[in-house]
C-alpha cells in the first residue's frame, strides 16, 4: 500500500490556514493536522480547516488532553465529525512537564491517563444518540511507555519527530509499538512526523531545520531520545547552552550547535529537488517498519509568517503525491 502522506500546520498562523489546507487538497494530500500550544486551539483550527475543505482529512495533531474534560472533548470532537463529513480524526497527548506546568494541570503517570481517556472519549461517543461514525483516536507518543500505550488503547500512534532518530526509533520505539499491538485484531496507524524545510536556497532551508531542531533539544523532557544515539553530546550542548542564557537565546541563535549529520537524519530540508527526492527514500525506509503515514511538518521556530506560509505551500506543491508520482 502506497503510504499516506499529510501535512501539520505547526505554527501559530491562522488567518492563512484556510488557503494552505485547500492547497494541500488541491495537492492530493491524504490529511492536514492542525496543532495545540499557547494561545492556540487545535480542535477550533481542525473545524475551520474542514469548513474551508471538501475531500481532505482533518485532525487534530495534537490537542492537549488535560485542558479539557473527556466528556467536553468528546463533545467537541463529536461535533467536528459531524460537521466535517465523516472527515475528522482526534489527536491528543499528555504534552511535555513544562507544558503543564503553564497550564496548572495535573496528568501523572501520563501513559495511563492518555489510556483511560480514550476509554473515557469511546464511552461518551456510544451514548451520543447523533453521531453515526465516531471519530478515530490517535494519541502521541515519544518515550516506549507511551508507544506502547497508545499502540493497545487507540487507532493510531502520531510519533514525535525526534522519533526519526534511527538509534531511538528502533531500539525503543518500534518495540514498543510492536509490544502493544500485540493483543490487537489489526495494527494501528502509525504516522511519523517529519520536520520538513523547503527553500530554492538550500542553506536557508536547512537554517530553518536547524531552528526548529534547536526548539525541540533544548527542551529537558526530550533528553532521553537522544541518549545513547551519535547527537547526544548535540542535544546536551543545545540544552546547556540555553540554560546558561537563562532560557531566553533566540532558536536560531542555538542552531549553529546542530551538524549536519543530525539535520539530514532528523529532517527532509533543502531544495524542492532535494527534498522530494530525500521524501522518497524516507518512505521507502519507514514502509516496512510499520509506518502508514508520512506527515510534513513545516518548521515555525524563529521563522516569519511569511516563511511558514511558504515552507506549507511548498511541502504541498514538492510533496503532494502528484509531485511524488
Amino acid at each position: 500500500m502506497t503510504m499516506r502522506r499529510s501535512l501539520v500546520f505547526a505554527t501559530s498562523e491562522l488567518e492563512p490556514l484556510a488557503g494552505l489546507a485547500q492547497a494541500a487538497e488541491a495537492a492530493g494530500m491524504h490529511r492536514v493536522w492542525t496543532t495545540e500550544y499557547l494561545h492556540r486551539d487545535a480542535v477550533v483550527r481542525a473545524l475551520a480547516v474542514a469548513a474551508a475543505t471538501q475531500r481532505i482529512g482533518v485532525a487534530t495533531g495534537i490537542a492537549y488532553a488535560f485542558t479539557r474534560l473527556p466528556l467536553a472533548m468528546a463533545a467537541a470532537a463529536a461535533d467536528v465529525q459531524r460537521l466535517s463529513g465523516g472527515r475528522f480524526g482526534l489527536g491528543i497527548s499528555s504534552g511535555t512537564r513544562g507544558v503543564r506546568r503553564w497550564y496548572g494541570a495535573e496528568f501523572d503517570p501520563p501513559a495511563p491517563r492518555i489510556a483511560g481517556y480514550a476509554e473515557a472519549l469511546r464511552d461518551a461517543w456510544e451514548q451520543d444518540p447523533d453521531l453515526a461514525s465516531p471519530p478515530p483516536i490517535y494519541a502521541a507518543a515519544l518515550n516506549p511507555i507511551m508507544a506502547r500505550t497508545a499502540a493497545r488503547t487507540c487507532d493510531g500512534v502520531l510519533l514525535h519527530a525526534l522519533a526519526l532518530g534511527r538509534t531511538h526509533l528502533h531500539e525503543r520505539v518500534l518495540p514498543a509499538l510492536q509490544a502493544g499491538a500485540a493483543d490487537r485484531a489489526a495494527p494501528p496507524e502509525v504516522a511519523m512526523w517529519c520536520i520538513t524545510s523547503v527553500d530554492d536556497d538550500e542553506g536557508r532551508a536547512r537554517e530553518m531545520a536547524r531552528a526548529q531542531l534547536a526548539f525541540y533539544l533544548s527542551t529537558p523532557s526530550y533528553a532521553g531520545v537522544a541518549a545513547g544515539t551519535g547527537w547526544e553530546h548535540v542535544a546536551g550542548d543545545v540544552r546547556d547552552t540555553f540554560a546558561a542564557s537563562d532560557r531566553k537565546a533566540r532558536w536560531s541563535d542555538l542552531a549553529p550547535l546542530i551538524p549536519d549529520a543530525t539535520v539530514d537524519e532528523l529532517t527532509l530540508s533543502g531544495t524542492p529537488a532535494q527534498v522530494r527526492e530525500r521524501a522518497q527514500a524516507l518512505e521507502a525506509e519507514l514502509a516496512g517498519l510499520g509506518v502508514t503515514e508520512l506527515v510534513f511538518q513545516t518548521v515555525g521556530a524563529d521563522v516569519s509568517a511569511a516563511e511558514v506560509v511558504a515552507n506549507c505551500e511548498a511541502i504541498a506543491a514538492v510533496l503532494g503525491p502528484g509531485a511524488a508520482s
